[in-house]
């Protein structure tokens, strides 16, 4: 979408980048939930379930903030604010998402991977059980 913007196309490639995007965010969001609704345990059942919830929670937060950043970028793009020269809203938004992107990735690792996942499986057992 910026890529388009910057080469003055305003028809078709910025409309469907941010279609497809606010369509990733929306369904990340959704994805989410349901993980919620089928997790195995609560916020109040282990300091585990504590810090999974804290962090995915506030990237959650983020990217339903983005979702809705995007798409007020779209409805200024659709009423013709925006130019290949002029719009720093919608860099901001891609500067945001990147962020956004950048936190995702280590959290992913830190909680599934990590904390989660199989490499807390194959530390746990090169401990015998001892990880402390």
């Amino acid at each position: 979408a910026h890529k388009s913007m910057r080469l003055k196309d305003y028809d078709v490639g910025p409309f469907i980048g941010l279609l497809m995007t606010i369509l990733c965010g929306a369904v990340f969001f959704l994805v989410q939930l349901r993980e919620y609704y089928w997790n195995s345990y609560s916020i109040a059942d282990s300091v585990y379930g504590s810090v999974f919830y804290l962090l995915t929670g506030f990237h959650g937060a983020h990217v339903v903030v983005g979702t809705i950043w995007l798409m007020v970028s779209l409805a200024r793009l659709w009423r013709g604010e925006f130019s290949s020269q002029r719009h720093f809203g919608f860099e901001a938004c891609i500067w945001y998402w990147h962020f956004v992107d950048v936190v995702w990735v280590s959290l992913w690792f830190v909680v599934y991977v990590w904390f989660g996942g199989w490499l807390y499986m194959w530390w746990f057992k090169m401990w015998d059980g001892d990880i402390y």
